[in-house]
């Protein structure tokens, strides 16, 4: 009976685990050691050596008076073994950093402006907790960087929403205003028409640009066309044009609140409100993320959040 329930026991031994009896047994220089080692008996690990000597057609091992000794076809092998336990050795440990998040990758998407004025300011407190941790960057536009979501190419991005059909983990009301410099300032103590600004020279981002689309939807429900005078690939570049009396431009406030507090811009209010706006972080499937691009996710979406 005792020996039927340990031939079970070896029938069950995957070939992994023959290999490493023979590391640790040539390790050791016993078979008996090498058993200890790995919690197994001795018949067991004498069993394993034997199935692996026979699936190569080769002698491994030789008993000695006090251990074991390789053959030079064992010596030959155990050089590929002992590589291959190194490398899954260090892989385990890797793993091991992964799970204390000392290392890792995010790929991550957002566009220049909410990258400055929202990500970074983030990012320069997430790399003082995890330095470990690799950040890549995906610059562009909203839609694109929800393309490249959708492919697999990055695990979060912060863009600006709706974002249907997607993991959107947090979002952000946002504002818009619009600004001008000093040349402007007889606009500025009362809240005008929105016919009369659209009248005004107005500095607006691409025709494709989400802020562009919003504010052009939201004039033509009023029966009024959005003509810009200025065209910008860059909000940036906008609020530099706006500051040198160049037009009014449209830009979330957040981006402008130096300028603003300054007096280098000047906020020119309208008797009808604009709606708010949305920004958010849309992530992949959990299951589909790495434990750093989890952690990273749920930590920007965090911050987003407490973010006044």
């Amino acid at each position: 009976m005792f020996c039927i329930f340990y031939i079970e026991r070896f029938y069950i031994m995957s070939a992994m685990d023959h290999y490493k009896v023979f590391y640790r047994a040539v390790v050791c220089g016993s078979i008996t050691k090498a058993a200890e080692q790995l919690y197994m008996t001795q018949p067991s690990a004498s069993y394993a050596i034997r199935q692996l000597e026979e699936q190569l057609g080769v002698k491994l091992l030789v008993r000695k008076s006090k251990g074991v000794d390789t053959t030079e076809e064992g010596r030959v092998l155990f050089r590929f073994v002992e590589q291959a336990f190194g490398l899954l050795q260090a892989g385990e440990r890797k793993i091991g950093e992964m799970k204390s998040y000392l290392s890792g990758i995010v790929r991550l998407g957002a566009s220049d402006s909410l990258c400055k004025y929202y990500v970074l300011p983030f990012l320069e407190a997430f790399r003082a907790r995890h330095p470990g941790i690799k950040i890549c960057l995906t610059h562009g536009k909203s839609e694109h960087l929800l393309g490249r979501l959708s492919e697999g190419a990055i695990d979060c991005c912060m863009v600006h929403l709706p974002a249907e059909g997607y993991r959107v983990t947090v979002q952000k009301k946002i504002r818009d205003i619009f600004v001008a410099g000093p040349a402007f300032a007889a606009l500025a103590p009362r809240p005008i028409e929105l016919e009369e600004l659209v009248r005004q020279p107005l500095i607006m981002l691409s025709a494709d640009s989400r802020t562009r689309t919003f504010l052009r939807s939201c004039l033509e429900t009023r029966g009024l066309k959005l003509e810009p005078d200025i065209e910008l690939g860059s909000v940036d570049l906008s609020i530099e044009f706006a500051v040198k009396n160049m037009g009014i431009s449209f830009v979330t406030r957040d981006y402008v609140q130096k300028e603003l507090e300054s007096g280098a811009l000047l906020e020119i209010r309208t008797s009808e409100p604009l709606p708010e706006r949305s920004i958010g972080v849309v992530a992949a499937d959990e299951s589909s993320l790495s434990l750093a691009a989890s952690l990273f996710a749920r930590e920007l979406s965090d911050y987003l959040l407490q973010r006044v």
